[in-house]
């Protein structure tokens, strides 16, 4: 234990550990990490060989152990139990991490998403090389269609199960219609579908998936309400034979700009997307 003359006074201890004055106040209140000495006159010291305790809360604090938890380590530590809650932590660590790099990749996709949204003005219809791209679906039944908080259990649920995203919010902003609803000038949704933006982390025969093939697609982006889709698609399609180019997969219809930055559904921003081929 220290002298009284080589021991620091809260607010010298609090500058050499780098805290507030008012969180070595709030520690020694709460009882987790009290001053070695009490100077004569009434002075709380601490004293040097303190540090390296109070390095010790820090880290633990830093790798986010409730104060409760720390508090009973240090009361009765030793270096086996130490020594076991570091590997723990670094373990939680290592798995916030994980979980933080899927959330800023959400924010960066979502953002781009957006800002492909806003900045290009594609008011015509293009024939465009696209990558392949995997969806989670739910199939459009009368329940599905008409019970929004269904159709986003069923993905949060498969989502969860496999551990695949923290989802937060309503991603159910695309859909899938068949070639078949297609080829007979029908536009109604056979799935309700979100975006699996790594691939690798689920096993692709889940009948809940569905992967949209790399090749050529027939993109228009469609300007407005849902309601008014079906105007679009038939003019995608009329660009499609004009091309002489013919139907030759799924309809994938993802949400540009929506719900999250528009007020008004008209204001809505859709980009329909068909697969296509060369014509014999």
């Amino acid at each position: 234990m220290g002298s009284i003359h080589d021991g620091l006074l809260a607010q010298e201890f609090a500058d050499l550990c780098g805290v507030s004055k008012d969180t070595l106040l709030y520690y020694d209140k709460i009882g987790l990490f009290s001053p070695e000495l009490i100077a004569e006159n009434g002075y709380r010291v601490y004293s040097l060989d303190q540090v390296h305790t109070f390095d010790l809360l820090l880290l633990l604090r830093d790798s986010h152990l409730p104060l409760k938890q720390i508090k009973k380590y240090l009361e009765n530590r030793n270096s086996i139990e130490i020594l076991e809650l570091l590997k723990k932590q670094s373990r939680f660590l290592q798995e916030e991490i994980l979980r933080l790099q899927r959330l800023r990749q959400r924010l960066e996709q979502t953002a781009l998403k957006m800002e492909h949204g806003i900045k290009q003005d594609q008011k015509e219809p293009e024939i465009r090389q696209c990558e392949e791209k995997l969806y989670v679906v739910v199939p459009v039944t009368l329940e599905t269609l008409h019970n929004r908080k269904r159709r986003m259990t069923a993905v949060r649920e498969f989502l969860h199960a496999r551990q695949i995203q923290d989802l937060q919010g309503d991603y159910l902003r695309g859909a899938v219609i068949s070639k078949e609803r297609l080829l007979q000038g029908c536009y109604e949704k056979d799935f309700f579908c979100v975006c699996i933006e790594n691939p690798s982390e689920v096993e692709q025969s889940e009948e809940l998936l569905i992967q949209r093939p790399k090749g050529l697609y027939a993109v228009l982006r469609h300007y407005g309400s849902y309601k008014n889709l079906p105007a679009s698609y038939e003019r995608l399609i009329q660009y499609i034979h004009a091309q002489g180019l013919k139907i030759s997969g799924n309809g994938y219809e993802t949400e540009l700009m929506g719900y999250i930055g528009e007020q008004n559904d008209s204001d809505y921003v859709i980009e329909i997307a068909i697969e296509v081929a060369r014509s014999k």
